[in-house]
């Protein structure tokens, strides 16, 4: 199965109107490709504790409609929380990174407004660790990550490269390795400031040139 063909089925998983959703895709990837990369901010919840996520994404658009492409996010900051070790607390930290495959559609555009869907399923590890009293880190238990995201976003763009967007959805995480002792599936909030950095970078070399 090619890289296209698996976001395809991400975005037809979250969506009922199939083949509606598929005639609008196929036309959409008949206009250019051009290249788009943006930063990524996402919050959400860990066991009820309110957390964000940074990353950036970089990617194909097609139309200002259909994007597809790969990101990469984590948690920012860790997040501190008790450790047991040998009967004793320490203080750790918990830490998730991730690389995301995905897509988004834009199903609504009018002027400077937009709402659109996007969909990633991530693959990456956490861990629980803490530093001893030499300083070094030493590691409780580390986890491979499965993660699948749906979401509905709605954003207002100005001044060619920025957007004011909001948006929700759900984070459903598999944890493959040592537990973690929380819990990871939950909500997910989008909220906050977009920078086109494709767009962007574009126009400066459009300059230069």
């Amino acid at each position: 199965m090619t890289m296209r063909s698996l976001l395809l089925l991400l975005l037809i998983a979250s969506h009922s109107a199939q083949g509606q959703l598929l005639d609008s895709i196929g036309q959409f990837l008949q206009e250019p490709p051009r290249f788009v990369a943006r930063l990524d901010v996402r919050g959400g919840f860990i066991s009820n504790r309110s957390v964000r996520f940074v990353g950036v994404k970089a990617g194909i658009d097609h139309g200002r409609r259909f994007q597809y492409g790969l990101g990469y996010s984590l948690l920012f900051p860790s997040e501190a929380r008790d450790a047991q070790v040998e009967g004793r607390t320490e203080s750790g930290f918990l830490r998730m990174g991730y690389v995301a495959p995905y897509v988004d559609y834009a199903f609504y555009q009018r002027g400077h407004w937009e709402a659109r869907i996007p969909v990633q399923l991530g693959f990456g590890a956490g861990s629980l660790s803490y530093r001893d009293a030499e300083g070094k880190r030493r590691t409780i238990a580390r986890t491979g990550l499965i993660l699948y995201e749906p979401a509905m976003t709605v954003q207002y763009r100005f001044l060619r490269y920025f957007a004011l967007g909001a948006g929700w959805g759900f984070r459903l995480v598999i944890q493959t390795g040592d537990d973690l002792g929380e819990r990871l599936t939950a909500p997910v909030y989008l909220f906050g400031l977009r920078v086109f950095l494709g767009d962007m970078w574009r126009d400066v070399r459009g300059a230069q040139e």
